[in-house]
């Protein structure tokens, strides 16, 4: 499905997880929609790591090793589960604590993986069948589809290039002075 994104998260990063300020700025922004608030969401969205629901799969390859002998190996896969609603399609649950990601409901034995958000946009947007990712979907229902992700990756690659334009003209600005000192005033 997504060849590159990294889902390899040591235990102790995933422990230290904390989204409680983007929790807090969803509920800011739902009690006073300005482009503020929604400003700030969208930031704090941007540093986040979600909890993403999937179902862990072993496929033993066969692999060429250095001394050009095969051998098997485990090679796991992730099949990321979904959610469906009937009126605004189907969307990877994202979930901002492990505590919530246990409320997901499947007959499926799962597991939760640390993912930043843009490698769940990447995921996203590789996924032709999902509208998007929606983070909590039991509490705080905030949906980032495909739509907006895009108007996003926009908006950044104009700053970049902004800023990228901004530094070159900051280079190249200005006179190009070089000093030399001549000992020999004659010469």
């Amino acid at each position: 499905m997504a060849n590159n994104i990294n889902l390899t998260m040591q235990k102790g990063e995933a422990a230290n997880i904390d989204n409680s300020a983007l929790i807090q700025a969803i509920k800011d922004m739902r009690a006073d929609f300005t482009p503020e608030t929604q400003n700030k969401v969208i930031q704090l969205a941007l540093r986040a790591t979600f909890f993403v629901p999937a179902i862990l799969d072993k496929k033993t390859e066969l692999v060429e090793g250095k001394d050009k002998r095969v051998t098997f190996e485990d090679k796991p896969t992730a099949r990321f589960l979904l959610i469906s609603n009937p009126e605004r399609g189907t969307f990877f649950p994202a979930y901002t604590d492990r505590e919530l990601l246990k409320d997901f409901k499947t007959d499926q034995p799962y597991q939760g993986f640390a993912m930043r958000f843009a490698d769940l946009a990447s995921l996203t947007e590789q996924t032709p069948t999902v509208n998007g990712f929606l983070i909590n979907p039991d509490s705080e229902k905030l949906p980032f589809t495909k739509e907006i992700l895009a108007n996003i990756k926009q908006t950044l690659k104009a700053a970049r290039d902004r800023a990228e334009a901004k530094k070159a003209a900051e280079t190249s600005e200005g006179p190009n002075i070089t000093v030399s000192t001549n000992e020999n005033p004659e010469e």
